[in-house]
């Protein structure tokens, strides 16, 4: 019989709390990019173009950038700028556009159904 673990426990087959808070930085920022650059669009529309942006810049300007200890001023203010943050919270794989749904739907309703 398998033992009760608390569902913040760390261990094998947990994630760590620095994780977590990597995570949820890198959600708050995706929404943020959402919010500032997609408004009025539905979540999967925007998870989409946010998915094919993330790809794009970390193949391209991502790899200029990477070094930079803060956000260049030739993109700040710009969607790459919060895509350079994104990448600079945990440079893997970008997330999938299911990833970025999920971050997406912990928010408050959004849409042009709702009028925003």
């Amino acid at each position: 019989m398998k033992p009760n673990r608390h569902p913040l426990a760390s261990g094998p087959g947990h994630r760590t709390p620095q994780t977590r808070l990597l995570l949820d930085e890198r959600d708050a920022l995706l929404v943020e990019a959402a919010a500032r650059f997609y408004p009025g669009l539905y979540d999967r529309d925007v998870a989409r173009r946010l998915h094919s942006a993330l790809l794009r810049y970390r193949t391209s300007g991502w790899r200029r950038d990477c070094s930079e200890a803060t956000c260049p001023p030739r993109i700040a203010g710009r969607l790459d700028g919060l895509l350079w943050a994104v990448l600079k919270v945990r440079d893997t794989t970008p997330p999938s556009e299911r990833t970025i749904r999920r971050a997406l739907s912990l928010t408050p309703i959004r849409g042009p159904a709702f009028g925003m």
